[in-house]
């Protein structure tokens, strides 16, 4: 009996040490949210993203097709103005030509008139005189020559101051023809401007149609781009959260033999030898931070790449969203050891496994194109207790 409590005893002690001495995963200290709801906000983030940066797109190019048209629509109007400008000179020209017609006309009218009462003082004259009786005319004739001539001197006074009124009367006819004519084509002249001035005004109500479009949609630009900014903003606070999350993970990790018992030293290898290309470097762009650089060449697709550092593979395989390795493709991470690890994105395979322990300088994957990726390129990262830092920070080209 005494045996048995004397084992039981033991037990009890054997357990409660190795309770003691047991190491303990610590999940991170700032984990108030888990990794995965950390990354499907941030996958959130950046699909609203995506979807303000497409409706950008859209505006721009809305808007300059209407400003193209505005600017067509402006053409036109100076186009229809020119023309108007020169009827209106024709109108002014035909105008005054009216106006000298109708000075020659009234010209024309006072010569008819004071021919006319010449003619009449002539003959009240003759009468008056008793020139004008043609009984007197023949009785005071010498002769019958004498009578012709007395007849014919008065006829041929009668004559000349009928024809000069007659010629009168016809310049002054064609003078009102000719003014008529001008007053038909100033009339022609007119209604082309009126249909022109017509024209005109439907071009600047099309034009200011246009400029209230151009205007409500560079205001709908605006606020696309403030929401973007405001979107970028929360994406910095997303990527910092999953920073933090990795930083305490890593602190956590410390002394557990996470990295397979390698401590690194940051001395990092070239993870794709033979191609030193960049092609998109460290830092912000389109409102998020590129966590690493990308290498790439042509007929980089299926090389060979390396480990950067000896470490244990934390990740080999197709990365999905709300893991940590969203967007990737096929991916290997790497613990170095040290609050280090690294990361190869958008291989076409893995060459590991996760849990494997690894060396310096041995294939892990192949390059590829896989994830969201728009080319063959080996995506690498290097961080920093969880922090992404840039990888040329532990290189000179």
């Amino acid at each position: 009996m005494a045996g048995k409590k004397w084992v039981k005893g033991l037990l009890a002690v054997v357990l409660a040490l190795a309770m003691i001495f047991t190491p303990q995963v610590a999940m991170p200290a700032s984990a108030a949210k888990s990794l995965s709801q950390l990354q499907k906000e941030q996958a959130d983030l950046k699909k609203k993203q995506a979807e303000v940066a497409a409706k950008l797109k859209t505006l721009k190019a809305d808007k300059a097709q209407k400003q193209q048209y505005k600017a067509a629509l402006d053409t036109q109007v100076s186009t229809v103005q020119s023309q108007i400008d020169v009827l209106n000179q024709q109108i002014n020209t035909l105008d005054s030509d009216i106006s000298q017609k109708e000075s020659q006309i009234a010209d024309k009218q006072k010569n008819i008139d004071a021919n006319y009462e010449q003619l009449k003082q002539r003959l009240r004259a003759l009468y008056l005189t008793g020139e004008a009786s043609n009984l007197e005319i023949i009785l005071s004739a010498k002769s019958v020559v004498d009578l012709a001539d007395k007849t014919e001197a008065i006829q041929a006074i009668t004559t000349h101051d009928t024809n000069l009124i007659n010629t009168l009367k016809s310049d002054m006819d064609s003078i009102k023809a000719q003014k008529s004519e001008i007053e038909t084509n100033r009339k022609s002249v007119a209604e082309a401007r009126v249909a022109l001035d017509t024209k005109q005004g439907e071009l600047t109500s099309l034009v200011n149609e246009t400029k209230a479009v151009i205007a409500e949609i560079s205001q709908n630009e605006s606020s696309a781009n403030q929401e973007n900014a405001k979107l970028a903003e929360q994406r910095k606070k997303a990527d910092a959260a999953i920073d933090q999350w990795y930083k305490d993970y890593y602190a956590s990790q410390k002394g557990t033999g996470g990295s397979g018992g390698y401590v690194s030293k940051g001395n990092f290898g070239w993870p794709l030898p033979g191609v030193t290309n960049i092609t998109s470097g460290y830092g912000y762009r389109w409102g998020s931070l590129h966590k690493g650089i990308d290498i790439s060449s042509a007929g980089v697709y299926g090389k060979p790449i390396v480990a950067a550092d000896s470490g244990k593979v934390m990740m080999a395989g197709w990365g999905n969203y709300g893991t940590g390795y969203g967007g990737y493709g096929n991916v290997v991470a790497i613990d170095h050891g040290g609050g280090y690890s690294t990361l190869y994105g958008h291989c076409s395979s893995v060459a590991v496994s996760k849990g494997q322990t690894v060396k310096k300088g041995q294939v892990i994957a192949y390059v590829g194109n896989t994830g969201d990726s728009q080319g063959a390129h080996l995506h690498f990262e290097i961080r920093v207790n969880g922090v992404a830092k840039n990888p040329l920070n532990w290189f000179s080209k």
